[in-house]
């Protein structure tokens, strides 16, 4: 082979080896659990993304990926496999050279790229791998822009590099990428710019993963794509919200991002958008704004510290009114009592409120609860026996077999104050949710009995108002 071959080969932007082949899962906790029980690998009974890759024996990796079910899309519309890319602008370029139809335009992350295209007969592959230059690279070395500061109103913002590029202009701070600020901050902060989007998506950061994406996805329509995404602030954790709603495109936009110790709020234009629970205290990190596929001017930008002061008790449990035990929470969930109940959350370790004494077959438990996150956790002993779920299933644990009862759609729970049910008996588990049975699960309970927990799931919090346990005859 000569030189001349061999270093073509060596740029060549599309590799022919599989970086990994796509599994579309419609519950990505099940799916995980499932594919570790047939690989033999540790049990996973928490799973924070919407993509999740098994490394497989051989290189290739299995991924899952629950993004198509979430929005909707044809398996046509999903890909079956991805590509490696040494450059994915390159690999994008040449594409486009030879005629090779491009289905989704480049998406790029810091470090990360990837685009879709079809095959002859319409199979959706992906390319994926390091972003590479764009036109005005040199298609060799990065490429490091010059270092562009602008002063958002008492926050300077910094851009350097190919792939945050920013042009200071007398509108402000035109971005096709990211700008992020000098110095950290540490919650709870509220984040104010106003900004015009011309179009992609809108991204505003905060802390080692903080995130929020407007106008993510595809449209029918061909504008806007109205999925929005929160990043938990300190934690790899994803919440999605597929039909939230949009940043106007081409006009200015006041967009205010609130993170309290225990709760988020942002405003677009002094209206409500988004509210969410969790626990977010001493988390600490660069805040910054961006877009991706598009453009957005940044206006101004400036971070404001805010003050918290809160106080943590127990909360009673009672039983035909009167009190007979209390839930006492973990220090993990970050417990507070507020006018409307116990509040809990936990971000890095499995926490939850649990009662000072153990119950017998037959009891039942009854929970006044709120969550914004449908997050529900109710604890028998240290496991985990019901789940509600985020994306809306509801699973139950035999606590003797240890076999998993699924219940897809059964597990939204409304953002209100809930009433919850779990009633075991010595042949049967019910739950129901505001009168209504959920889910039915016959087994042998006759010899069981444990303390009785209550918490959310990673990343959200959950308010709990009362707790209710009555032994049966």
């Amino acid at each position: 082979m000569n030189q001349t071959t061999k270093a073509a080969e060596q740029i060549h932007p599309v590799k022919n080896r599989i970086g990994g082949v796509f599994m579309h899962v419609s519950n990505m906790e099940r799916s995980v659990n499932w594919y570790h029980k047939l690989f033999g690998l540790p049990d996973r009974s928490s799973v924070t993304d919407k993509v999740h890759e098994i490394t497989m024996d051989g290189g290739s990796g299995l991924v899952l990926d629950q993004h198509g079910y979430d929005r909707g899309l044809s398996m046509a519309e999903r890909p079956l496999l991805m590509f490696q890319s040494p450059d994915v602008h390159a690999a994008y370029r040449f594409a486009k050279q030879n005629g090779i139809p491009i289905e989704w335009e480049i998406e790029q992350y810091p470090g990360m790229a990837f685009f879709t295209l079809r095959d002859p007969d319409g199979n959706l592959l992906m390319v994926c791998g390091n972003p590479g230059e764009t036109e005005s690279g040199n298609g060799s070395e990065p490429m490091e822009a010059a270092a562009v500061r602008y002063d958002g109103g008492g926050t300077w913002l910094a851009v350097s590099g190919n792939l945050t590029q920013g042009e200071l202009t007398p509108e402000g701070l035109v971005l096709t990428g990211r700008a992020v600020t000098d110095e950290s901050f540490r919650t709870p902060i509220r984040i104010e710019t106003t900004l015009r989007l011309e179009a992609g998506c809108l991204r505003l950061l905060f802390g080692p993963h903080g995130e929020l994406t407007f106008n993510y996805g595809p449209s029918a329509s061909g504008g806007a794509g109205e999925e929005f995404y929160v990043n938990h602030p300190s934690l790899h954790k994803t919440f999605s919200y597929t039909g939230k709603g949009t940043v106007p495109y081409g006009q200015w936009v006041r967009v205010e991002w609130t993170i309290r110790e225990r709760s988020m709020e942002i405003h677009l234009d002094g209206q409500l958008f988004h509210a969410q629970e969790g626990y977010f205290g001493d988390t600490v990190g660069l805040a910054g704004v961006g877009c991706d596929n598009g453009q957005v001017t940044v206006r101004s930008f400036f971070v404001e510290p805010l003050a918290v002061s809160e106080g943590v008790t127990h909360l009673a449990v009672s039983s035909e009114g009167e009190p007979i035990d209390e839930l006492i929470p973990a220090e993990v969930c970050h417990p507070v009592i507020t006018g409307d109940g116990l509040w809990l959350s936990y971000n890095d370790q499995w926490g939850d409120a649990r009662t000072k004494a153990a119950y017998s077959v037959p009891f039942q438990c009854r929970s006044l609860i709120r969550t914004d996150t449908n997050s529900l956790v109710l604890y028998g002993g240290a496991s985990a026996q019901v789940k509600f779920h985020t994306g809306g299933a509801l699973s139950f644990i035999d606590p003797i077999t240890k076999e998993e009862t699924w219940a897809e759609g059964k597990g939204a729970l409304p953002n209100k104050w809930t009433e919850v049910i779990w009633k075991m008996e010595s042949d049967r588990a019910t739950i129901t949710v505001d009168g209504e049975v959920r889910l039915e699960h016959t087994g042998d309970f006759s010899g069981c009995s444990f303390r009785l927990g209550i918490g959310p799931d990673q990343g959200s919090a959950l308010v709990v108002k009362s707790v209710e346990v009555v032994t049966l005859i």
